[in-house]
């Protein structure tokens, strides 16, 4: 009578590792790239299966699936990841020519000051690697050389003395910040951390959802050696 308790009970104890490892996972990498989320709830599967083995311990399973779900892993990647040269010097000193960039595809901007790429009409130099500076509904100004969002700093956010001009990589208005612009519901706009040696919003203008091809999350070569990108 004392058997299925006993059952249930190791159970709980297999997966619990496994739930702790996968709550870890989304709580440290999935924010910053959610294109891993098939991979991770794969893992997450793949975990819970072997937990309920009646040869498992409660600390092996998260370890013999490591080799099973490498597959996974690298289909995620190659789908929802891709790799991109930096070409130019418009995201200097963030970024330096030649740096390999891995982006997220999967990730929509919805992250303030993160750094995406965009594919635009008519632009030569596609893919192009910018700051989100303004997000849909706020105005975007430029004073002093420097860039606001709805009077938040964006560029360079040094926190710059108000009416103060900035001599740091100093951001001309051009076209489109001729006057504050407010942008639509579906407009984005984005700078360059080099505006001097930048093409982008102030001269293509706002751009929609659909030219994001996703979010620059790690640096894979260069001037930032290997780890997070931004």
């Amino acid at each position: 009578m004392d058997k299925a308790p006993r059952r249930i009970t190791t159970a709980l104890l297999a997966c619990t590792p496994v739930a702790l490892c996968t709550l870890l996972l989304a709580l440290t990498v999935l924010p910053d790239m959610p294109g891993l989320a098939p991979f991770v709830a794969g893992w997450w599967v793949l975990s819970l299966g072997m937990a309920g083995m009646r040869w498992s311990r409660a600390w092996l399973p998260p370890l013999l699936v490591l080799p099973l779900a490498l597959p996974p892993l690298v289909l995620t990647m190659a789908v929802n990841f891709r790799a991109v040269k930096v070409q130019g010097h418009s995201m200097q000193p963030t970024f330096q020519p030649g740096d390999v960039l891995l982006v997220d595809q999967t990730a929509t901007p919805d992250r303030e000051l993160g750094v995406y790429v965009l594919e635009v009409e008519g632009e030569s130099h596609n893919p192009l690697i910018k700051r989100l500076a303004g997000m849909p509904g706020r105005t975007v100004a430029a004073r002093y050389h420097r860039l606001f969002s709805d009077d938040f700093e964006v560029h360079p956010r040094t926190g710059t003395p108000p009416d103060t001009w900035n001599t740091d990589r100093p951001l001309e208005p051009r076209w489109w910040l001729s006057q504050p612009l407010k942008l639509a519901d579906n407009e984005y706009f984005f700078v360059g951390d080099n505006p001097p040696d930048s093409r982008d919003s102030r001269e293509f203008g706002p751009v929609g959802r659909e030219a994001v091809k996703g979010r620059v999350v790690w640096s894979l070569k260069g001037s930032r050696g290997f780890g997070p990108a931004e």
